[in-house]
């Protein structure tokens, strides 16, 4: 067998050296195919895109006001629950609620479970729901997704106009 590479210190080409080339060539396709698997598998970085959505309609619906005594927007999956406290005055306080989603999240202002809470539609367009509520220095909430998947959820306490 004579070598296509003469003059140069290759020598010819072998058996082995064509395994040898045959591997490498098959390691590198084992590779280029891991890595772009990998990368095409990663999941999302940052907020999903109708949950942006979801949280600018309901910071929308239930702006930061200069009075309020606590605000909060989170994402509640199905099923889920979570507890707000917060420190006010005594008084009443209106506690106003949007929801983006389907199904409704209900929301219960007693540390009792005897009161069986408010509902809030959740909806793509949100009708805000407001509360009164009496309270001595402490307001509690007890959230609870009824969601069919995840909903944006956002509440904001705010003392009452006097009557």
């Amino acid at each position: 067998m004579e070598s296509c590479w003469k003059g140069s210190n290759l020598g010819p080409v072998t058996p082995d050296r064509a395994q040898g080339a045959t591997l490498y060539a098959l390691a590198t396709a084992l590779l280029v195919a891991g890595g772009t698997w990998f990368f095409a598998a990663a999941p999302a970085l940052g907020e999903d895109p109708a949950l942006a959505v979801g949280r600018r309609t309901v910071e929308r619906l239930v702006p930061d006001t200069p009075d309020q005594a606590q605000a909060e927007t989170m994402v509640l999956g199905a099923g889920s629950s979570e507890e707000r406290s917060a420190a006010v005055g005594n008084g009443v306080y209106t506690v106003t609620m949007a929801c983006v989603g389907s199904g409704q999240i209900r929301v219960r202002v007693s540390i009792t479970t005897a009161d069986s809470g408010k509902a809030v539609p959740c909806a793509p367009t949100p009708t805000p729901v407001e509360l009164n509520v009496s309270v001595a220095a402490m307001l509690f909430l007890s959230i609870t997704s009824e969601s069919q998947g995840e909903a944006v959820f956002r509440w904001r306490a705010t003392p009452a106009a006097s009557y």
